[in-house]
């Protein structure tokens, strides 16, 4: 809720002004709150990419690529220390710890996380003269501003994502906890007779603050499945954080909060989806939402025979 992180943005000019203000090193900008327009993938146990390679690698872990439990339990270590919810999947909100905009001069296990996942390079950690090559080249074959600084543009193209689409957390790859969710959504839906529209936004608002899962912190003090903040006036953050009702009150169904919800919002069912979420929402990135329509849409097509009312 409320979500207006900043979006530090990998470019020459805008590092330039934050260097000469005197806001950040010249070995290493500050930490990427990751832009909501931009996709990430979500990388888990069994995953066997290039982007295991550069979490191994950032989190000084063995690199052969392939997330096992060791991988896992760093995963899950980083987590605990950045005070995020432990469930070992690199999804957004881990992502944005792990990765800094990095340039020429810049060292640590960000870099050595980079120079892993570009491949052919010396894992020491140090952004040289090779390293800043091998960036400059792939900006180049990606129709990216080759500046050799490693941005979120960059970091998303390297990344596997792009802007566009689910970022690898298709259907396909929604975890059984994630599905329950999804299931409780519905069946609170359902209770309540709000038409299936209104699922659907629930669910891509959902699956946009929290990648579906009842976050334990987040923006500010954004808490649950929606990211619902109890200084906001949304309930407590056990209430916030107890899915049925989050649920409840994204929909304009909960007695524990005063705030409007998606039944509250004249004319709701012929919004866009995006438009209809941040009514309720009110997010920093008015404009994220409709990019986990198909997804949505799919949760519900596929799970609505599988879920009873809820109330």
């Amino acid at each position: 809720m409320f979500n207006r992180r900043s979006l530090l943005v990998g470019s020459a000019g805008l590092g330039a002004g934050l260097l000469g203000a005197g806001l950040v090193s010249t070995t290493s900008y500050a930490a990427i709150p990751l832009a909501s327009t931009v996709d990430f993938p979500i990388v888990r146990t069994g995953s066997n990419n290039s982007n295991v390679r550069f979490i191994q690698a950032r989190l000084g872990a063995s690199v052969d690529g392939v997330f096992g439990p060791k991988t896992k339990a760093a995963v899950v270590s980083f987590q605990r220390s950045k005070g995020l919810e432990t469930d070992g999947i690199v999804g957004p909100k881990t992502w944005s710890q792990l990765l800094d905009v990095v340039r020429r001069g810049s060292r640590g296990s960000v870099v050595k996380g980079l120079q892993a996942k570009l491949g052919g390079l010396t894992r020491d950690g140090v952004f040289g003269p090779a390293t800043e090559r091998a960036v400059r080249s792939f900006q180049s074959r990606n129709n990216l501003v080759v500046d050799g600084i490693v941005g979120v543009k960059t970091w998303s193209k390297l990344m596997g994502g792009g802007g566009g689409g689910g970022g690898g957390t298709g259907y396909g790859n929604l975890s059984s906890t994630q599905l329950g969710h999804v299931r409780t959504i519905i069946g609170v839906g359902k209770g309540y007779s709000i038409p299936e529209y209104g699922w659907v936004i629930a669910i891509a608002c959902a699956m946009q603050e929290s990648t579906l899962r009842n976050l334990s912190g987040g923006d500010r003090d954004s808490v649950g499945l929606f990211q619902q903040r109890p200084s906001q006036g949304w309930g407590t953050i056990s209430q916030c954080r107890t899915p049925v009702l989050a649920a409840r009150a994204f929909y304009g169904k909960a007695s524990h909060t005063p705030n409007p919800g998606l039944v509250d919002i004249s004319g709701w069912q012929n919004m866009s989806v995006t438009r209809a979420a941040q009514a309720v929402q009110r997010s920093g990135y008015p404009d994220a939402y409709a990019k986990w329509e198909s997804l949505a849409r799919e949760c519900v097509a596929k799970q609505k025979g599988n879920v009873g009312s809820i109330r």
